[in-house]
């Protein structure tokens, strides 16, 4: 009966009234738990008692917690401390394996270098080159054969090692995209060449002191190197062993791990630039002291990327929900539900699926008529402002030299509008998916989307590092502030307020999802570009009878041409992912759909001058 239904739970509901109006304090546990029974109870009152007041007391008993029950999740753990605990150690764990194989793969390369080293005399000009041995050898005949690093500015040593440490470990990793064979093949070159290095100043009686020395920061430095070898392995193992999953699928699920244990390497990666350019030039300090703190660096990064997870999950492995992590791509697309940060991840891949092939139209097209124009612009100084490389990284090209506007000041508005345009075409196939198929363009947006990214490129043409950093930083929050004037119809001025309001409001980290977007973007650039730029490119050259002049001319536009085409597929992906976190932002601050789901309710039946849901 009603009557005992209502004996049997007025108190959990008083308890629940007190949470709801803040008189009284609760653990989020409890507010889960409450929540639960709350929404079982209006299940039992929409059932049985349907005609009655108790089904709306309870209806509406549930709305008023809604909001309170999710600022409750969302901040039950911090979200940073919880990678460093929770999910960095988890994908740890399950890449357990290919962390050992990379490890030991990169130790049989070092025997191997000191090996080749011991048969043959020459070995160390091969992999080290000609000029550094020179050098070296100079040194040691001075007495000072790790003088190396004594020289150059602290500071500009540090940021410049820092950034040739990322860039070797995301070689690395990136290469694992080629079925793991790539990882493997830049740990050996690596391993080949520590081990090359090390021998070659054993032989000369040095070992202590180059021990010493080198492995001061060497000791972060190879550790990341080879965690981001079992990160690229990782990547390679989802393309060749995908087990009982689609491969897609199983790649999307190891990219997403690899991807998070790339991010933590970024702290391995600053401490050994910092080490090196501070403290590895004091090489007259006692033998103890660089000793122990060599032991205590590769102690830190044993205990912390081997040790730690396989205490924490040997016992009790993780269960993984496949259902959860893998996106079937089956069921619509809802932009507008609430999202969490993880799941504001994934969707942004499965928005993108669904419109990529009008991207990928749009990319080609817009990256075509922006080479014409950088041609046209350009063409009498381009082979003197612009060369080639045969660096990997930025992808066999020094891309920087097409972006920086101190070479090419004419591509200020070229670049604005190429970046707007795919942008703008990106949010109109989106809308016409999802939202309300039209054909219609809206102007106002391309408008809209030219101003914000006009500032960020002004950033760009200032040339002050510091400004580049900060408009790196704000893309983000650019295009928050960009799409929330989109979704809400608003003018950029009166939208930049509500951006701010919604950010606040909502509590949202809307970097959470974007550095983990940016390792992927690199990825799926360097796979666009790592073909063209170290096989096809020089297979092309060979075939076409010109003169030097134009011959480089074609390499250059022809590299900067498909560049041009990944960037233009990975600009969407930022963009549908600050979407989404803008239509979460919303439901969290407004609870739009919450609030239609419950006006749905409504009336269907009236008997008895009783409403009946």
């Amino acid at each position: 009966r009603e009557k005992d239904f209502v004996e049997q739970n007025k108190e959990k509901w008083k308890r629940f009234e007190d949470i709801a109006s803040k008189s009284s304090n609760s653990n989020p546990d409890e507010l889960d738990d409450l929540y639960t029974k709350i929404t079982n109870d209006l299940s039992f009152a929409r059932t049985y008692y349907y005609r009655r007041s108790i089904r709306v007391y309870l209806n509406n008993l549930a709305q008023s917690i809604y909001s309170e029950l999710y600022k409750y999740r969302k901040g039950r753990k911090n979200a940073f401390v919880s990678f460093w605990t929770e999910q960095l150690p988890q994908s740890l764990y399950l890449a357990r394996k290919e962390l050992n194989i990379s490890l030991i793969f990169f130790v049989f390369a070092m025997v191997l270098g000191i090996l080749s080293s011991i048969h043959e005399n020459d070995f160390a000009q091969l992999i080290l080159g000609d000029r550094y041995v020179e050098m070296t050898e100079e040194n040691i005949s001075k007495g000072q054969p790790m003088a190396v690093y004594d020289s150059g500015n602290n500071v500009d040593m540090f940021f410049a090692i820092t950034w040739n440490n990322i860039k070797v470990a995301f070689l690395t990793y990136v290469w694992g995209a080629f079925f793991a064979i790539g990882s493997l093949l830049i740990l050996l070159y690596n391993g080949i060449m520590v081990g090359t290095f090390q021998y070659f100043f054993i032989e000369r009686e040095l070992f202590q002191e180059s021990f010493l020395t080198i492995w001061m920061h060497g000791a972060f430095e190879i550790s990341a190197i080879i965690i981001a070898g079992g990160a690229g392995l990782t990547l390679g193992r989802g393309l060749l062993f995908p087990g009982n999953l689609p491969r897609l699928q199983s790649f999307q699920i190891s990219a997403r791990r690899s991807v998070q244990i790339m991010l933590g390497l970024i702290p391995v990666f600053i401490a050994a630039g910092f080490i090196e350019g501070f403290f590895t030039r004091f090489t007259e300090a006692p033998d103890t002291v660089r000793g122990a703190f060599i032991l205590i660096c590769f102690f830190t990064v044993a205990f912390y990327f081997w040790y730690y997870p396989w205490s924490k999950f040997s016992k009790h492995p993780p269960k993984i929900n496949l259902n959860h992590l893998i996106d079937q791509g089956s069921e619509i697309v809802d932009l507008q539900k609430l999202r969490s940060s993880k799941e504001v991840f994934g969707g942004t891949f499965k928005v993108y699926r669904s419109v990529l092939g009008r991207l990928l139209i749009i990319s080609i097209s817009i990256a075509l008529l922006y080479s014409i124009v950088f041609y046209l612009l350009n063409a009498e100084t381009l082979t003197e402002k612009a060369y080639l490389s045969n660096s990997f990284f930025p992808i066999g090209l020094f891309l920087e030299q097409f972006t920086g506007y101190s070479i090419f000041p004419n591509m200020f508005f070229p670049n604005v509008l190429a970046m707007s345009l795919i942008i703008w075409f990106s949010l109109n196939a989106i809308k016409n998916k999802f939202l309300e198929a039209t054909n219609r363009l809206d102007w106002i947006l391309l408008i809209k989307t030219t101003v914000v990214v006009g500032i960020y490129e002004l950033a760009v043409w200032s040339g002050s590092g510091f400004l580049i950093f900060l408009a790196v930083l704000m893309i983000p929050i650019l295009l928050f502030w960009l799409l929330t004037s989109y979704v809400e119809n608003r003018s950029l001025i009166n939208s930049l307020q509500r951006a701010i309001d919604l950010i606040r409001g909502a509590k949202r980290n809307i970097y959470a999802s974007y550095l983990g977007l940016a390792f992927v973007s690199v990825l799926l650039i360097g796979v666009v570009n790592m073909p063209i730029s170290t096989l096809y490119l020089e297979g092309l050259l060979w075939n076409i009878d010109a003169e030097a002049d134009t011959q480089l001319k074609i390499a250059l536009m022809l590299v900067l041409f498909v560049h041009k085409i990944g960037i233009f597929l990975v600009v969407p992906l930022f963009a549908i992912n600050q979407l989404l976190e803008v239509y979460s932002a919303k439901e969290i601050t407004d609870a739009e759909t919450l609030r239609e789901l419950v006006q749905k309710i409504g009336v269907t039946e009236s008997a008895y001058g009783m409403e009946k849901e």
